[in-house]
């Protein structure tokens, strides 16, 4: 009789997710608003899993947290957006975390007419990506985008999260 595979949950250290967590509050990350449209209605959401994969071609990818309101879209559109954020944007990252700010999220300072996904115009970097793939694993899912254009801001100063908290760099 052949075994399945195992259960790896069952496997684990009962606290190796919390210290997993612990781990990872102890690595920067480079703060993003992802942006996609949907039926000509913008979405964002605030994400830190964010990382380039090659250079040819330009691709990259981001991590949505499967519970996400904007999951679901993600999986559908053609196209999505990676606003990296400015050491002066925590702002901006804060509201586009937070559901309750939703009706406000696109309100100052983006190009939103939802002919693409919309971008932060003073943002440190902004990627539009063409998604050519995605997988889901765990309680994410990881979409890969090619980029097809990129609009860079010309100062090198961007927002990073840090053990759970905002933190400029630069």
């Amino acid at each position: 009789m052949t075994e399945g595979p195992p259960d790896l949950a069952a496997d684990l250290a009962p606290d190796l997710a919390h210290d997993f967590r612990q781990a990872m509050r102890r690595v920067a990350s480079t703060v993003n608003v992802i942006t996609i449209c949907v039926g000509g209605t913008p979405m964002g959401i605030t994400a830190t899993a964010m990382s380039s994969i090659s250079t040819d071609p330009p691709s990259l990818l981001v991590c949505i947290n499967r519970t996400a309101s904007m999951h679901g879209s993600m999986e559908d559109v053609s196209h999505f957006r990676v606003n990296v954020l400015h050491r002066d944007q925590e702002a901006v990252a804060r509201m586009f975390a937070d559901r309750r700010h939703q009706a406000l999220r696109f309100s100052e300072g983006w190009t939103a007419d939802c002919e693409r996904p919309p971008r932060l115009v003073d943002a440190q970097a902004s990627l539009l990506c063409r998604r050519i793939d995605h997988h889901r694993f765990g309680t994410h899912s990881i979409f890969i985008g090619q980029v097809e254009e990129v609009i860079l801001r010309e100062e090198v100063a961007p927002l990073v999260y840090l053990n759970g908290s905002y933190a400029r760099a630069g």
